[in-house]
């Protein structure tokens, strides 16, 4: 189907396109609500909450359990794109547009993007109408700023100190640099090392901030473990940081 949409498709076949796409925003739809349903009774439980993957849409319905019970949160989104398309390819909820539908919640504060080195201009366009609640750190400027002889420890602590109270954090692996995710679904050459990103999400646990969920997804394994591996170790860690300052 998304090939069909992206090459303009054979106009004979439209009909079909539109049931399929109906039926997948349908589904879609009904995931959203089993992830709520299902994150919402563990939150009241006093569990602490990650979830796994998938690709990025699936956390939407996390979002939503979450905004039904903090006044306000921020979310951290380590990914290589913005995902602030409006229902991308015409279809509602998509990887492309999982922040773009985390910000119809009011109680989503900031997000603070960070790893980014592709986008387009219609992203573009919901970052400067959001007027400061995105902000994001792209790879290329994080990169010359360190060529100049920033450090990665000042960066951290500028990311952090834009973030609010409560912290989710969303990491698409591909917000890794693509040696550690070969066989993602949309790699860009870029991003961050894995010790990069590990201190950056041990320095949001050091910071005072509570950390009130993550999500981990687009770990897609190829003919080797190599992939599950490093989306291993990172899920690994992730649940230590939601330990920590959960």
């Amino acid at each position: 189907v998304i090939d069909f949409l992206e090459t303009g498709g054979d106009e004979g076949r439209e009909a079909e396109v539109q049931r399929i796409r109906k039926h997948i925003d349908q589904a879609s739809e009904e995931l959203n609500d089993h992830v709520e349903e299902r994150v919402g009774a563990r939150l009241d439980q006093g569990k602490r909450v990650g979830l796994v993957g998938g690709d990025h849409s699936t956390p939407l319905g996390f979002f939503r359990a979450q905004a039904k019970r903090h006044d306000q949160f921020g979310i951290l989104h380590l990914d290589a794109h913005l995902d602030l398309r409006k229902a991308y390819e015409g279809f509602t909820h998509s990887h492309a547009s999982i922040l773009y539908n985390a910000l119809a919640l009011p109680q989503v504060a900031k997000v603070v993007s960070v790893g980014i080195r592709d986008f387009c201009l219609e992203e573009q366009q919901v970052v400067d109408r959001e007027q400061g609640r995105v902000q994001v750190f792209h790879d290329a400027e994080l990169q010359a700023q360190r060529f100049g002889g920033d450090t990665w420890q000042a960066q951290c602590d500028r990311i952090i100190a834009t973030l609010p109270d409560k912290v989710h954090v969303t990491f698409d692996i591909d917000g890794l640099d693509p040696t550690l995710c070969p066989n993602t679904g949309t790699p860009v050459p870029g991003g961050l090392s894995f010790p990069q990103a590990t201190y950056l999400l041990s320095r949001l646990a050091d910071s005072g901030r509570k950390v009130i969920g993550f999500d981990l997804v687009e770990v897609s394994p190829g003919e080797d473990e190599w992939d599950g591996n490093v989306g291993a170790r990172l899920l690994w860690h992730l649940c230590g940081v939601l330990w920590k300052a959960g």
